[in-house]
């Protein structure tokens, strides 16, 4: 589980290209999907760049040997490995005269660079076998415990005497004004490494958040989810930034409530605001309110949060999450109500 740094002092370069010389970490303290990379090029008084830390998603790497193997064979032209934050993209090519090289760009803050390597043809055999070793090796990392599926709510068992979750429907607008077509979608994507923005629709309407890596926002609003749908009342998730700080506000309203024919109360149907405020990030005095919605009630948030959260588990971009898995369980154990 050691750091791409702590490999680079005690051993040889996972992946050698030429000039090239590549460390994978898989460090345990990284935000998953995420592993990082140190970067060497140049030997001896020759080195001219000789960087550690640059971030690369887990399913990026995944891709990027069986392209090495296919640049190495002579079945592409090109093989590529970049980081979706944008700090660094490395580029194999082979040009019509069958003559290769590589280009290597990192950006770090304002500052950026762009380095040309050689490559051999004589050092791609060995790359691929030492690419596919530091595959094998992160492809089995931790891979004990839970691994999410976009499509396991269907599977999953169901706690005893339930009705199974039936499948979304549309409802009736109620008293309250909410829209029959006002379903909640949340959206969730990297800007650049260490920094997150995201969106939230409840029908026509848009709200927009953001922040930076500094507490488990993904975690946190998973289980605000989980609280909703265990029956709270209300929950609240914080972005914070630098300096800036967001707060996402999740609170139920009653929109109606159905009565026997003797006008007793049978059951109570409730709604699920979703408001996004500006704080002060000094105070944390609340500020202004950029964002409300009512959403049809607090398990369509709920489901919406999940279906956000397993899209960035896609194409093996990692095996667990206590809060998904928690969240997970709890939408395929708990039935939906009619107005659901």
């Amino acid at each position: 589980m050691e750091q791409a740094l702590a490999r680079r002092r005690e051993q040889d370069a996972d992946i050698v290209l030429g000039q090239l010389e590549l460390w994978i970490g898989i460090g345990a303290n990284f935000a998953w999907p995420w592993i990082d990379v140190a970067v060497r090029i140049g030997k001896g008084w020759g080195v001219f760049l000789d960087l550690n830390g640059p971030m690369v998603q887990r399913p990026d790497f995944l891709a990027f040997v069986p392209a090495l193997r296919d640049f190495a064979e002579g079945r592409r032209d090109d093989a590529f490995l970049g980081s979706l934050g944008g700090s660094m993209r490395i580029t194999l090519r082979r040009d019509e005269h069958g003559a290769l090289r590589g280009e290597a760009w990192f950006q770090h803050g304002p500052n950026s660079q762009t380095v040309w390597f050689s490559i051999w043809d004589e050092s791609l055999r060995a790359a691929v076998l030492r690419a596919e070793e530091a595959l094998e090796r992160v492809k089995t990392a931790r891979t004990t415990g839970w691994m999410p599926a976009p499509d396991r709510l269907v599977f999953l068992p169901h706690a005893t005497g339930l009705e199974p979750p039936e499948p979304l429907q549309h409802f009736e607008a109620w008293d309250s004004g909410l829209s029959p077509d006002g379903d909640v979608r949340f959206d969730h994507a990297v800007d650049c490494y260490g920094w997150y923005e995201g969106t939230i629709s409840v029908g026509e309407k848009r709200g927009d958040f953001g922040g930076g890596w500094l507490s488990d926002f993904k975690g946190d609003l998973m289980r605000a989810g989980l609280s909703l749908l265990a029956g709270a009342d209300q929950a609240e998730v914080m972005c914070h930034a630098e300096p800036g700080l967001t707060r996402i506000e999740f609170a139920t309203q009653q929109l109606r409530r159905d009565v026997t024919e003797e006008n007793l109360p049978k059951q109570s149907h409730y709604g699920c605001w979703v408001r996004i405020r500006e704080m002060d990030h000094h105070s944390g005095v609340p500020g202004s309110l950029e964002f409300e919605a009512l959403c049809r009630s607090p398990r369509a948030v709920a489901e919406a949060i999940y279906q956000m959260a397993v899209k960035q588990f896609e194409g093996g971009a990692g095996p667990w999450s206590d809060a998904l898995a928690a969240l997970e369980g709890a939408l395929a154990s708990v039935p939906r109500k009619p107005a659901d």
